[in-house]
């Protein structure tokens, strides 16, 4: 047993470098990629007047996750061809799922640059005074929710690729879930105050906004929820797709995978629940109101 394990672990180096090869072939990333250097190129020389970079956290989270579930699912599906092909072989699925999990690396590497020149931005293209951060938040507070918006994003669709990959392996369901994504996405954002509280158990989310209050629909707020505990939530989702998707692996210790996905799924119960009762307990608007207010 310790022979094989050492064998799978001398394996998976090498296959990890090839997915992360692989994952840097795909022209669907290279497309996101330069929508997004495109935007990091706005965000340094020309951002929005108003709110600067701090809402530009949409761009990565489209281009490179919502991409990168449909290149982690199609990498999925290609190293099982590849694997059924060659036969008897001595690497298992769950070596090679771990190695099509350490390719996160290269959506995640173009969202942490992402985010580096978006804080260089914010910095070099102040917000307006009617915009964020004001009052009780800071700046650590805005670059905790561009890091939720854009990075964590960048992280957590590749990894649903992956779950996707391995379960529902079919060409189309991929594309199918990366579309019905967006207005989930909408509905679980502030324009419904109804689920403000509870969005937080949602995948992506504003922690601020123009959302507006009566007679000013532009103005600026914060919303309820903690992103810094919400950055650990959606962290521990990423943990649990990587689990699930091993889980498939039907030669693996599945007892033991069922108790640390239980676990895992405990730990994040938790962190959304701490989310949701974290930061404000209730929206709080910025006392300057914006240039589109009805006097």
């Amino acid at each position: 047993m310790n022979t094989v394990t050492a064998t799978q672990n001398s394996t998976l180096g090498p296959l990890a470098r090839q997915e992360i090869r692989n994952y840097l072939r795909s022209r669907l990333f290279w497309v996101g990629a330069a929508l997004l250097a495109l935007m990091s190129y706005v965000g340094l020389t020309g951002p929005d007047d108003r709110f600067s970079t701090v809402g530009d956290g949409l761009v990565p989270a489209a281009v490179i996750g919502l991409l990168g579930i449909i290149v982690m699912a199609g990498m999925t599906r290609n190293s099982d061809r590849a694997a059924a092909a060659a036969g008897a072989v001595a690497v298992p699925q769950r070596t090679r799922t771990l190695a099509l999990a350490s390719a996160v690396v290269v959506p995640a590497t173009a969202g942490l640059l992402w985010f580096a020149t978006a804080i260089v931005g914010y910095h070099l293209h102040p917000p307006a005074a009617d915009a964020i951060p004001f009052g009780p938040v800071g700046d650590g507070f805005v670059y905790a929710g561009m890091f939720v918006e854009g990075v964590m994003a960048c992280i957590g669709g590749p990894v649903l690729g992956l779950v996707i990959g391995r379960w529902l392996p079919g060409r189309g369901v991929a594309p199918v879930v990366a579309v019905v994504l967006v207005p989930v996405t909408i509905v679980m954002q502030p324009l419904f105050e109804s689920v403000e509280q509870w969005r937080v158990f949602w995948v992506w989310v504003h922690f601020y906004g123009p959302v507006g209050v009566d007679g000013d629909a532009d103005r600026a707020a914060i919303l309820t929820g903690s992103p810094y505990l919400h950055i650990a939530y959606l962290a521990a989702l990423c943990v649990l797709g990587v689990l699930v998707a091993l889980h498939r692996d039907p030669e693996s210790d599945r007892s033991r995978l069922r108790t640390a996905i239980l676990g895992v799924v405990a730990v994040a119960a938790v962190l959304a629940v701490l989310s949701m009762l974290g930061g404000e307990d209730e929206r709080v608007p910025n006392p300057i109101p914006s240039s589109s207010a009805t006097s």
